[in-house]
């Protein structure tokens, strides 16, 4: 559907900012944003397109099946796969990859989507374009022993240049007729003591000789000294370093990440290939420039990095160039001190060079930059930057989750070092980019999940801060034939060939919803946490290495953020009016004198400060910790200072309760990792004079609990993302500066809980029974609906009533009806005398069957004579996806439990007809055709279930309608 308005659509999306400062302040916007959310808050996809093979009247249909399933836009991935059945493609950005981009463009500003596109085919920035002097380097060294009796004019031989990496592959050095490489530079000739075994180097003995160099002849005209010395001859060149995983095609080097010209040249190859057949892109969907993650591996020099040392640093790197080939050349205190100064070089350099040259050309041209400049960082790749300041540097940070497969590092708490998301949220809060996106639900599972099994990593990934989804991933198949069709190894499947694909609306809907409200609020936290200076940096997950308690939340500050930190009457305040009581500080090291005086003028401020007293650092920042540190120890009330002891027992001493809070957390641990997690999670946001929190139950039970919030003299409302509907709270009661709510959650279930400034009385301030916590009852609009038979006091200042629940419940029994796609195994029809998982049926085309199985069922309902509530139908337990109608009433979608329908204006006394539409995944019927030798499905991923399970031992998943299917009568109490 052509937009009516395409022109102010595109604009609008394009100044998301402004929007969402309007949101903030039009409490009206918000509400109709949540129930309705556009733009942004649409979740995107990566399209994948493997191997650069596509069929672009295929593509024109993805993109209007995309628009169809509620999504926002794709960022076109060319990505090169293993050729079986998948073919090659033309060179990425060629003649024909270039038409084929610009139709992809085109088509999707039709339909008001917006675009991105990976500036490589691979990840890593590069392509066959790059010539050797904009091409990832590194730096080589050639060795000679010598003693004084060498003459001057001695021979100091070039640097060995692999052709092959450590693996055996093929590294992109061009070699001239000389047998050098095309591209090198000198960088400097050092003659070095030779040493004993174990004796470290000193700087001090080590002479730079490269003025007496001659580089023509390749002779160092110099007197050797006395002694035995060891010319080193250091010399960069390019790394070779190719795309990982480019199409067959589109083979070609990685860039100087370090070097602005390398990058300007990167950007301007593809801004002047399509501006010249899109024109202004602002007119056009494509919106943003892509970098995926930074995964070089021989990256490591460029020729301006020893002069940027020098500025840097204050001395010159060349006599510490040892240290790059021994680590252990220079004594351990040498080694640090260095490593941190190199470290922190190349991250400014990347940063600057690659990261902000990069969003500055894009700017220019009407184009954000997005990028994973964060990582993942070491040990899983070499990313050499500080986290934050590099996300910073871009117009939307974006970090990734996954699904099932973490990455653990090898400390003592196991950080996982896939959920990259509290970091990247930090990065948006604090440079002010409004949206946090994550490559989202990524995996090495095929087809095991339902949007159902996808939501409690996603309520978690926004419970640490994303407020916008990219679904990992898309793949673009360019054929009709065949399902599940080739896909991407990696990443949960979630194109049109996808077995639920057609339901997936109300899915894009409840994140689209969720993302509006992160999107156009501001996050609030008790707790400024200082992930320290060491480069490079990484924020691990949310309460992992650091944690202030559970009920309290913090957000992560970098050097560059610090540094603006001012005070006002003993809150830490940003620049854009955060405002944090604690700033508690992780290791500092090295000599930086600017952190340490930036430190004591905030708590000569006022300021409260805590962490442990630096053990690592050095020079002035030695002298400066002495005196910053001295004294320092329990916090006993005072204003401003610098303590250290944990944040959580200052907040404590300083009367600050929890945020959040409620009895039996089920976890003696604040992290999130599966040994051990909290009940409930959460995130709290302000905008527009309300404060939002969102909620997710970490648990697959129903379970209530008399839930404690922060807040005083407000109005509480339940805002739920699944529906849409935002419902009144009636039953809170003000405890001190908490408000006490009870709530009930739903298996994973969540939801926010808004605070408004209003009037409204509650209509009762507590709810009863004879269980510890709250009954489980729900709230609607006509007041309280419990979900359990029993007696139940509800207490207010102005009545009080007890109430029985008696809930009708009418199981429908009997033999089920069920017809089955044709071609796919199963018999066409099949009858179920009982309600079983289609798994465990003795047919086995049932047994294997993957796709949608349609139940229909005639049933006799009598209504009550005094009927007083509503009448739900409860499909209980489903898998994965279902489709309702009763008496041929559509009744929508359900695809995360509870399974349930309100049925009270579409059943009817007498006999009804039900037609339930359940679908599964294609993970059964690929495992009925490996175990069973058959062939009715077709993808190039046959061999691998998950990164666990080859197909032929994966168990098979639960599917179809277990039931017990219900039909209850829930009555409200007002």
């Amino acid at each position: 559907m052509k937009h009516p308005c395409l022109k102010i659509g595109l604009l609008m999306a394009v100044v998301l900012g402004s929007l969402s400062m309007v949101n903030a302040q039009n409490p009206g916007a918000l509400e109709q944003g949540f129930k309705n959310p556009a733009g942004t808050a649409r979740a995107k996809v990566y399209w994948w397109w493997l191997n650069g093979h596509t069929d672009t009247t295929l593509l024109k249909k993805e993109l209007q099946s995309i628009k169809k399933a509620g999504l926002g836009g794709v960022d076109i991935f060319e990505i090169g796969f293993r050729l079986d059945g998948i073919l090659a493609g033309p060179a990425f950005m060629g003649d024909e990859s270039l038409k084929t981009i610009t139709t992809a463009i085109k088509e999707a500003t039709k339909l008001d989507l917006e675009v991105g596109l990976n500036l490589a085919s691979s990840w890593n920035a590069g392509g066959s374009w790059v010539m050797p002097e904009y091409a990832a380097k590194s730096i080589y060294v050639s060795k000679i022993q010598v003693d004084q009796s060498a003459r001057p004019g001695l021979k100091v031989p070039f640097p060995e240049i692999p052709k092959k990496d450590s693996r055996g592959k093929e590294l992109l050095i061009q070699f001239g007729p000389d047998g050098k490489p095309v591209y090198r530079k000198e960088i400097a000739v050092l003659a070095i003591p030779v040493r004993a075994k174990n004796q470290h180097l000193d700087t001090a003995r080590i002479i730079d000789v490269s003025r007496y160099f001659d580089t023509e002849t390749e002779t160092l005209n110099w007197k050797i000294p006395m002694g035995n010395w060891e010319i080193h001859r250091y010399v960069c060149s390019n790394s070779g370093d190719p795309l990982l995983v480019p199409s067959p095609n589109s083979v070609g080097p990685i860039i100087d990440h370090f070097d602005s010209t390398a990058t300007e040249m990167h950007f301007m190859y593809f801004i002047n290939r399509l501006q010249p057949v899109l024109g202004d892109f602002r007119k056009t969907a494509l919106k943003n420039l892509y970098l995926a993650s930074f995964e070089a591996k021989n990256a490591l020099w460029t020729p301006t990095l020893a002069d940027e040392f020098r500025r840097q640093n204050g001395y010159e790197i060349a006599k510490f160039l040892p240290y790059i080939f021994d680590k252990e050349a220079f004594d351990p205190t040498t080694t640090t001190r260095f490593r941190q100064d190199l470290n922190r070089t190349i991250s400014e350099l990347m940063i600057n060079n690659h990261y902000r040259k990069g969003k500055e050309i894009a700017n220019r041209y009407g184009l954000n930059l997005i990028s994973e400049s964060g990582g993942p960082g070491p040990p899983l790749h070499n990313v050499p930057v500080e986290a934050i300041k590099a996300l910073g540097s871009l117009d939307v940070p974006r970090g990734e989750f996954w699904i099932n497969n973490e990455r653990l590092d090898e400390t003592r708490d196991s950080v996982d070092l896939l959920m990259l998301v509290k970091e990247i949220s930090a990065a948006s809060h604090l440079y002010q980019r409004k949206i946090t996106e994550l490559e989202a639900f990524t995996s090495f599972q095929n087809w095991q999940e339902g949007p159902g099994d996808m939501r409690p990593v996603g309520d978690r990934a926004f419970c640490e801060g994303m407020s916008r989804v990219v679904v990992h991933g898309f793949t673009h198949n360019p054929t009709n034939e065949g399902f599940p069709g080739n896909v991407y190894h990696a990443g949960t499947h979630f194109n049109v060939k996808t077995t639920w694909w057609s339901k997936v609306k109300p899915f894009n809907d409840y994140l689209a919803r969720v993302s509006y409200i992160l999107q156009s609020t501001d996050f609030t936290a008790d707790v400024l946490y200082y992930y320290g200076n060491k480069v490079p940096n990484f924020g691990t997950p949310k309460n992992s290495r650091f944690a202030v308690g559970t009920g309290y939340d913090y957000e992560i500050i970098n050097t560059e953020k610090l540094m603006e930190l001012r005070v006002e009457n003993g809150m830490l305040v940003l620049p854009y009016g955060a405002k944090f009581k604690v700033l508690a500080l992780d290791e500092i090291i090295g000599d930086d004198p600017h952190l340490m005086k930036k430190l004591g003028e905030l708590a000569l401020a006022g300021a409260t400060i805590t962490g442990p007293k630096p053990a690592n650092v050095w020079g002035e920042s030695q002298r400066l910790a002495s005196q910053l540190w001295n004294g320092a120890g329990k916090y006993s009330g005072q204003k401003g200072g610098i303590f250290t002891v944990p944040a959580l027992e200052i907040l404590q001493k300083m009367n600050v309760e929890p945020d959040f809070d409620y009895p039996d957390k089920g976890s003696p641990r604040l992290d999130y990792m599966k040994e051990s997690k909290p009940l409930l999670d959460f995130i709290h946001h302000k905008g527009a004079s309300r404060d939002f929190y969102f909620i997710r139950n970490t648990s697959d039970k129903t379970v209530a609990r008399l839930c404690s919030f922060r807040q005083a003299n407000k109005v509480p409302e339940l805002w739920d993302a699944v529906t849409g509907e935002i419902i009144p709270i009636p039953v809170f009661r003000q405890n001190g500066d908490h408000l006490e709510v009870p709530l009930t959650f739903g298996p994973h279930g969540s939801f926010f809980v808004v605070f408004q400034p209003g009037e409204r009385k509650a209509v009762y301030q507590t709810v009863t029974s004879q269980t510890t916590h709250p009954p489980l009852f729900e709230y609607t609009t006509n007041g309280l609906r419990f979900l359990d038979n029993g007696k139940y006091k509800l207490t207010g200042k102005a009545k009080t009533r007890e109430v029985k629940n008696d809930i009708q419940t009418k199981t429908i029994e009997g033999a089920w009806n069920i017809r089955f796609g044709k071609n796919w195994g199963a018999p066409e029809t099949a009858t179920f005398p009982a309600l079983i998982s289609w798994t465990e049926s003795p047919v086995k085309g049932i047994a294997y069957y993957s796709g949608t199985g349609t139940y229909e069922k005639l049933f006799t309902y009598a209504k009550p004579v005094k009927q007083t509530g509503r009448i739900f139908l409860d499909l209980g337990k489903v898998g994965k996806v279902a489709e309702v109608w009763l008496n041929d009433k559509p009744l929508g979608i359900t695809w995360t439990a509870p399974y349930r329908y309100d049925v009270t204006d579409a059943i009817q006394p007498g006999e009804n007809s039900l037609r339930i539409e359940v679908i599964n995944t294609w993970a059964n019927r690929i495992i009925g055709d490996i175990r069973e030798k058959e062939n009715y499905t077709q993808t190039n991923l046959k061999v691998r279930a998950s990164k666990q399970y080859l197909w032929s031992e994966a168990p098979l998943i639960e599917s179809g309608l277990m039931g017990p299917v219900t039909l209850q009568t829930l009555r409200s109490f007002d």
